[in-house]
């Protein structure tokens, strides 16, 4: 079997690198392939209970505190459950698989921004009041994006090694997607496997995460990939109310992070020394301090009671 070399540049492990990422439960809540994407964040009211979202499934376990688990590039929400074990039933979580990933049926549209319109009316369509947000990579892209863009509908946010921005370079995120998108099984399928083995220290413990990214949509990972290297949300992220933990990996990729994530109003970031882009893998101790900590700093706070619409006073005689 050959893998294509120009599959497995460095440069293309690296991009990966920077965008990958990969939860566990009531049956996950299907999504209707036959039906067209919704409308976009212009429609802010499309929250009907039985709202359906197209752009991802859903996998919920617990009752309480709510919290958003969104994986990253190709994954399964599987590489969440220890996550999820650990904050166990006080916390209801909501672990997505994105479209088109992991043996998923593929949606014909940008990725990341369907995730966000999607997950906004999720979140209203099931009165989550506030709800954590967790993110890995592209998932944690995806949380900047939300969070920005909605910052009433959030909680706390936490977000694993992935920064507002890559490269921004056209040239470069069009050869990326052409690379995937035109990989024969063979080269696809081994090049997931190569690049996801380097992400993490523990390459045995992910083995099943990997294996499922490997039966990811390949146009959908070439999409996604090029939508992220050609949006930018560096001059968004200032609009964060919402308080903001960055977990990041012990690489050359902290600086980016650190660089761009500077003006968001409340955050922390730390780096866990020895990991690589799987941080909760490489170092799950580590990782599950650093949640506890900022989930105790940050309790859920009480609804806000609707206001009672005021009669309108009689016209003075």
């Amino acid at each position: 079997m050959r893998v294509c070399p120009q599959i497995l540049t460095t440069g293309l492990v690296v991009a990966l690198a920077a965008l990958c990422g990969c939860g566990g439960s009531r049956p996950p809540e299907g999504i209707p392939r036959n039906r067209s994407a919704a409308a976009g964040d212009g429609e802010p009211f499309a929250t009907a209970a039985d709202f359906a979202p197209v752009a991802f499934s859903v996998a919920v376990k617990g009752h309480g505190r709510p919290v958003i688990f969104i994986p990253g590039l190709g994954c399964p929400g599987a590489v969440w459950d220890t996550t999820v074990a650990h904050l166990g039933d006080g916390y209801e979580s909501h672990v997505l698989t994105v479209a088109g990933f992991a043996g998923t049926a593929a949606i014909a549209e940008p990725l990341s921004a369907a995730v966000r319109r999607d997950l906004t009316r999720y979140i209203r369509s099931r009165h989550l009041h506030d709800p954590i947000i967790v993110g890995h990579s592209m998932g944690g892209f995806i949380a900047y994006w939300i969070a920005s863009y909605h910052p009433e509908l959030v909680g706390p946010v936490i977000v694993v090694d992935a920064s507002p921005a890559l490269s921004g370079d056209l040239d470069e995120a069009r050869a990326l997607r052409a690379r995937w998108k035109n990989a024969s099984d063979d080269e696809f399928t081994e090049g997931m496997r190569a690049a996801y083995t380097a992400m993490t220290s523990f390459p045995k413990k992910l083995a099943p995460v990997i294996e499922a990214v490997t039966r990811s949509d390949r146009r959908a990972i070439g999409d996604a990939i090029y939508e992220m290297v050609t949006t930018d949300l560096t001059d968004r992220v200032n609009d964060i109310t919402a308080p903001v933990l960055v977990i990041a990996a012990d690489g050359s990729y902290q600086t980016r992070i650190r660089t761009q994530i500077e003006t968001i109003p409340d955050h922390t970031m730390i780096v866990l020394p020895r990991t690589r882009h799987f941080v909760m893998v490489d170092d799950p101790e580590g990782f599950f301090k650093a949640i506890d900590r900022f989930l105790v700093e940050h309790p859920p706070t009480a609804p806000t009671a609707p206001k009672t619409p005021t009669a309108p006073k009689a016209p003075t005689p």
